[in-house]
């Protein structure tokens, strides 16, 4: 009897396990959505700037690349999605030079205007007891 009792919740566990794993996150913004041309009004510690960029598709569907990031950068910047969240991980795009990128931000399409508002820091670390940064927030990328 207690091997009955025993089995019946350990089979609904398993069951119920199942169920939750096999659930995908249902995302209305794909990769396609943060590709293209684009606007960049940004308002970093450094001043304010207006400028274009291009994002293009990375290696695989949930990455993507970045060009003429922060105006400066020779090499784009890499980036990966995750539905509406795009997020910059630490990376130095132009080797040669010392400066590091990080931000994080998000999708949005209100009334037929794709925007991704994004906040990012820029260190310059050509001196390792005198970091410099750039903070940047609320950056926002118009599709054009």
């Amino acid at each position: 009897m207690t091997k009955k009792l025993f089995l019946l919740p350990a089979l609904l566990l398993v069951a119920s396990a199942l169920f939750v794993t096999s659930c995908t996150k249902d995302c209305k913004v794909k990769q396609d959505d943060y590709v293209g041309q684009f606007l960049a009004t940004e308002n970093c510690t450094s001043g304010a700037a207006s400028y274009n960029i291009t994002i293009v598709r990375g290696a695989s569907d949930t990455e993507l690349k970045i060009s003429n990031f922060w105006d400066l950068f020779l090499n784009s910047v890499d980036a990966t999605i995750d539905c509406e969240t795009i997020t910059i991980a630490r990376q130095q795009p132009d080797a040669a030079d010392q400066y590091f990128v990080e931000g994080s931000g998000y999708y949005e399409k209100n009334n037929g205007v794709e925007t991704i508002t994004i906040s990012y820091t820029v260190t310059d670390e050509t001196d390792p007891n005198n970091i410099l940064t750039d903070n940047c927030s609320q950056t926002v990328y118009t599709k054009l």
